[in-house]
């Protein structure tokens, strides 16, 4: 891991995703950058309105590199090549642009976790990062005293199109070592047998040459409970999901798990992205 993009709103939120992507460059020696990004919102929330009014007639533009660069120079940053910028734009659009432009390896953003009216009128500028985001994305809701995941549950049905990204999260967890729960979550709905679902999450190990790893099917009312709660019995530190980062009208008809598990889950969430499945003669898979 080279690059580390940290996307900021000031808020106590993002405070705790630059806490753990420091953790995370101390680790792997990454580099990190701070990115603000100017939005002029259509439905300003009231944390906005408040923010604009006490800069007063200060230049915003001055006022927010001034808090940039009292992050850059804190004592938190003082052993990691710490950058920072600041564009305006949506901010969802320029955090994935400028990850791509930068190759970065790594989004660490903050989540608010806004549910209701404000989530469907507003959005979550997390939860389209997450779903526009080439790479990997981890996002943080509550403060952590201490980062290192020794324990991850990675949940997914186990078709052929999850291994595309993988490597990415595999390296994240070598990068501690982590023992990775692959965990397949049967419902009412969508349900497989536990002797096929567990052939299949055999050979996805085995192709995918997992050492440090568990097999688990569990049962429940949907496959959000399903991971939030296994990721609680375990007492996991870490949860990891893919994502087919679905927009428009298809999200809002069937969402997205990942985006859903960002959402409602307080441990740390880890997102890539994959490419939609390819049907073949009505077959879903699992492919080779």
């Amino acid at each position: 891991m080279n690059r580390i993009l940290v996307p900021t709103d000031f808020s106590q939120q993002s405070d705790s995703a630059l806490d753990v992507a420091l953790g995370i460059a101390r680790k792997s020696g990454a580099s990190l950058h701070l990115y603000h990004v100017i939005e002029s919102p259509e439905y300003p929330e009231i944390t906005d309105i408040m923010a604009f009014q006490s800069l007063g007639d200060m230049n915003i533009l001055e006022k927010i590199e001034e808090r940039l660069k009292s992050l850059v120079d804190d004592d938190r940053c003082r052993d990691i090549e710490t950058t920072y910028s600041i564009e305006a734009g949506s901010p969802y659009e320029q955090i994935t642009r400028k990850a791509q432009a930068e190759g970065s390896d790594l989004i660490v953003i903050g989540s608010h976790g806004k549910k209701g009216i404000d989530r469907f009128l507003i959005g979550s500028t997390t939860e389209k990062v997450i779903q526009n985001a080439s790479g990997l994305v981890l996002t943080i809701k509550e403060p952590l005293s201490y980062f290192s995941p020794s324990s991850i549950v990675f949940g997914s049905n186990f078709y052929g199109e999850i291994a595309e990204g993988f490597k990415a999260m595999q390296r994240f967890a070598d990068l501690y070592s982590a023992t990775v729960h692959l965990l397949k979550v049967n419902t009412r709905s969508h349900f497989e047998t536990t002797r096929y679902s567990r052939q299949l999450m055999e050979r996805f190990a085995e192709e995918q040459k997992l050492a440090n790893y568990t097999i688990n099917i569990y049962n429940d009312d949907s496959e959000e409970e399903g991971i939030l709660n296994f990721a609680a019995d375990c007492k996991a530190d870490m949860i990891c999901v893919p994502t087919h980062g679905k927009t428009g009208l298809s999200h809002l008809v069937s969402g997205s798990i990942a985006e859903n598990i960002s959402e409602q889950a307080l441990r740390p969430v880890l997102t890539y992205k994959i490419k939609p499945l390819k049907i073949s003669y009505g077959v879903i898979g699992p492919f080779r």
